[in-house]
């Protein structure tokens, strides 16, 4: 057991604790101060010149950190998490690392509230940081490659995989993030296979004589009929040339999310025309003017007009607003991960989406609809890592019932949970902690929970006998977090700093996880005491002071996520650098839920990484605190956070493309 702080080490944390609390300068003061003599400048670069610069130099860069180039208040600014990292070192006082340094509480107090000032001004209302950020041009991922086409032809296949398309590589959680969507000369030839296998799912394989096609679309599915009968509803076997027009007109304005002109649409009309005089049929010469729309790049990639803001100062990165039509097409990618359907894409061509209260009610309105389970399915799911339960490394050698259903049960737990969190509105709390559940008859025996029937996921309210609410009791995080045989108490601890807060520790070294076998005075008594004696290296003592005592409280749960009641083997207790003692997950999520203002940041973050496809940026710290406000007004209900995102700044404007931007973003 970890001994209790003296009442030294007591009054020590509290001077630092009061330091943290300490008032910071207001918005409109801080817009007021210049960037060349602000706090940083001021009160912060003289003691980190005497303190600090001697490891982290251009030459040493200790720990990878330089922290000579910070030369004013907007070096600072611009990379924000780095100072909040300094703030948590020096609070926690893993920084200065020794005593020897004439570092002083005083002069900690100094930095911490010094920092926190300076970062402040990210919060205001300053027009400086109206950046709705870099102009991009996004190519479809191949999640939304497949429901567009879905929702253009009703034909419901994963083509992606079909066709053989490579992975999206992103550095993030999400697949849509443009930086990653290059476009490999290779993938070229795909969109073309692409366009060829659903227009031969509509119209039936080309390669066959008319005879022959018939035969086979006798045997069809009955899913590809009905496709097809939608596809064509309205449009006779042998139509007029003028019907053929307007369907082609018709069907690019989908395709490409918005209105077209008879001078885009004419020579896809003479492909029909052609076809048509060498004695080909309707259907087959409107197969042929239909494939260019599928491979145009105004269906491959969302692409936005550059405009220029009215009066805009010389440098600013101010932004113009979006049209209505591109809004509604970044709403629906956002919302359904697809194309607007025709409410929304008349209401846009219209004018009539940016009304506020039209906005608000197709935002409501798309969030009912079955469409956006994709919101769960391309953002939560991946944020929360729950399909990595699939290659969890715990195995049946030494948990039998660990097997694939029991996976899919896990992974599918959290997809209703937060299915649930959009369908009933709940409040996105819940994710941290709740008074139920959704699971099948297999994953309510594995949890110890009244029976349940049935392999769909079902839900069952929580008693606190359970164990169980919120993210952190579902097998799926708990599985994936874990090794073969045991638990993982530093992957826990690490996934809840990463996932529900976004305070990621820097990448471990190379040698991590190897114990050392020197010969110890005293030989460690449990996994506990060695893993402590491992994070006592100077290498791993910081991160692990933060991640350990975390999952050590999760501990109760073994490797597959099963309760496990405390023994004299296990013990379940943490303190955090902070101060925060707990025993047991139930502590624990009383101790997370007091920084849930955290995970309500990190949250909104996520949603708005999602939404605007790509990494933000320190000027979008204002609109995640405009966001938040928001949503305390309006219970913190799921439906306040995507209204907060769509009526942000960012979501509905654009700043110009710099030269060669798109060239750049399209990834040539």
């Amino acid at each position: 057991m970890t001994d209790r702080p003296s009442n030294t080490r007591k009054t020590k944390r509290a001077f630092w604790l009061a330091g943290l609390a300490a008032l910071v300068l207001s918005p409109a003061t801080q817009a007021a101060t210049g960037y060349d003599n602000g706090p940083f400048v001021k009160d912060i670069r003289p003691l980190l010149e005497k303190h600090c610069f001697k490891c982290h130099n251009a030459e040493k860069q200790k720990g990878g950190i330089d922290l000579t180039r910070f030369t004013n208040d907007e070096a600072v600014l611009r990379e924000f998490k780095l100072w909040r990292r300094v703030v948590e070192q020096v609070t926690s006082q893993e920084m200065p690392p020794n005593d020897d340094t004439g570092f002083t509480q005083q002069h900690g107090t100094i930095v911490i509230n010094g920092i926190k000032r300076t970062l402040a001004e990210l919060e205001s209302d300053h027009p400086k940081f109206l950046d709705p950020g870099p102009a991009l041009i996004r190519r479809l991922s191949r999640s939304e490659y497949n429901n567009v086409l879905r929702d253009l032809t009703w034909v419901d296949l994963d083509f992606a995989a079909t066709l053989g398309f490579p992975q999206d590589t992103t550095g993030s959680a999400f697949e849509n993030i443009a930086a990653a969507l290059s476009v490999p000369p290779a993938s070229l030839e795909k969109y073309f296979a692409g366009a060829d296998l659903v227009l031969a799912k509509l119209f039936g394989d080309a390669d066959l004589s008319p005879e022959a096609r018939k035969e086979a679309d006798k045997k069809l599915d009955g899913k590809i009929r009905q496709a097809r009968e939608k596809f064509f509803a309205g449009l006779p076997e042998q139509p007029e040339h003028e019907a053929v027009a307007q369907f082609i007109a018709r069907f690019a304005r989908r395709a490409w999310r918005r209105p077209v002109v008879p001078a885009e649409t004419a020579p896809l009309v003479k492909f029909y025309d052609a076809s048509v005089a060498k004695g080909e049929s309707s259907r087959e010469a409107l197969r042929k003017a239909l494939r260019p729309i599928f491979v145009a790049p105004e269906f491959l990639f969302r692409i936005e007009e550059d405009r220029t803001p009215k009066n805009q100062a010389a440098g600013s990165k101010a932004g113009a607003p979006i049209s209505e039509v591109e809004l509604a097409s970044r709403l629906s990618f956002f919302l359904w991960s697809s194309i607007p359907d025709e409410e929304l894409l008349a209401a846009a061509e219209q004018k009539q989406l940016a009304k506020p209260e039209v906005l608000a009610t197709q935002v409501k309105r798309m969030l009912a609809d079955p469409k956006a389970r994709s919101l769960t399915d391309a953002m939560l799911m991946r944020w929360l890592g729950a399909e990595k339960v699939n290659d969890a490394r715990p195995n049946t050698e030494f948990f039998p019932t660990f097997n694939n259903e029991l996976k899919r049960a896990m992974r599918e737990e959290v997809r209703a949970f937060c299915n649930n969190l959009r369908t009933e509105d709940r409040p996105v709390l819940d994710l941290l902690a709740s008074d139920y559940t959704f699971v099948n008859a297999d994953l309510a025996k594995h949890y110890g929970l009244a029976e349940v029937k049935g392999k769909e996921p079902q839900r069952v309210a929580l008693k606190p006998e359970d164990n169980r609410g919120g993210v952190l009791g579902m097998g799926a995080v708990l599985a994936s977090t874990s090794h073969t045989f045991r638990t993982s108490p530093s992957q826990r601890g690490r996934w809840v700093l990463d996932v529900l807060f976004g305070t990621p520790p820097p990448p471990p070294p190379a040698n991590a996880g190897l114990f050392k076998d020197e010969k110890r005075e005293k030989e460690p008594k449990d996994f506990r005491e060695k893993l402590a004696q491992h994070a006592h290296d100077s290498n791993c003592a910081g991160c692990h002071r933060k991640m350990d005592p975390l999952g050590f409280a999760l501990d109760n749960y073994n490797a597959v996520g099963q309760w496990r009641p405390t023994s004299a083997d296990l013990d379940t207790h943490g303190e955090l650098p902070t101060g925060e003692r707990f025993t047991g997950a139930g502590e624990l999520r009383k101790v997370l839920w007091e920084r849930r203002g955290e995970f309500l940041r990190n949250l909104i973050g996520q949603t708005l990484t999602f939404a605007l496809g790509r990494d933000l940026d320190y000027y979008d710290e204002g609109q995640i605190s405009r966001v938040k406000t928001a949503m305390e007004k309006d219970g913190d209900r799921f439906s306040a956070l995507i209204l907060g995102v769509v009526n942000s700044y960012p979501f509905q404007h654009r700043r110009n493309a710099e030269p060669d931007a798109a060239r750049r973003t399209a990834g040539n």
